[in-house]
């Protein structure tokens, strides 16, 4: 019976520790970007990509938020400059922008102390690279660390997979693994709207 109380009274104490509660709002402004040069035949070729992610989402209770997260991507790639005869003779990089979009859900695990804040999700993304355009969905998780009140620094993994793209290659003749993204930002809330 004692067990059963201790265990009452810390479900409860989880509780009154949490950072957001019901009705708040979450904004957090987060991104990644990766580089990697290649050199192919004395030719220097770059490739890079990163994203800038905006996402609004409200806590429907203590625990769960659902959102929109609008990104912008932008790629580097190079271009090659061809001879007559189709030699390449020299590259240039070349940089791109393309808006995209996504929903997620999060299930926050409200701790004591209230500084940390790890969580797990889901998102569905459309993601426009270049020319291409492709829908990822999968799962996330990572962890909040509230520097006040209101003010938090947020990291987070996602696995993403390919649900599917506009490459004009037959889809027999290529495959598109699951994506790995790192992601680190700063997150704010904004009490709760339903005042």
């Amino acid at each position: 019976m004692k067990n059963i109380f201790t265990l009452c009274a810390l479900v409860v104490s989880l509780g009154a520790f949490a950072q957001q509660q019901k009705g708040d709002l979450s904004i957090q402004f987060s991104g990644n970007y990766y580089q990697q040069r290649v050199v192919l035949d004395n030719k220097n070729y770059r490739f890079g990509l990163g994203n800038i992610y905006l996402k609004v989402g409200k806590y429907f209770t203590d625990n769960v938020e659902m959102g929109l997260k609008p990104n912008a991507a932008f790629a580097l790639s190079t271009e090659e400059k061809t001879s007559k005869s189709g030699e390449v003779t020299s590259t240039k990089s070349k940089l791109t922008t393309s808006l995209g979009f996504g929903i997620y859900g999060t299930y926050s695990f409200l701790t004591a102390n209230g500084k940390f804040l790890p969580y797990a999700g889901a998102e569905l993304a459309y993601a426009p690279i270049e020319k291409e355009k492709v829908i990822n969905l999968g799962p996330y998780a990572g962890v909040k660390y509230f520097v006040s009140e209101r003010i938090n620094v947020d990291a987070n993994l996602s696995w993403l997979m390919n649900l599917g793209s506009t490459y004009e290659e037959p889809r027999d003749a290529y495959l598109v693994k699951p994506m790995w993204n790192f992601n680190i930002g700063i997150g704010v809330l904004i009490g709760k709207l339903n005042d």
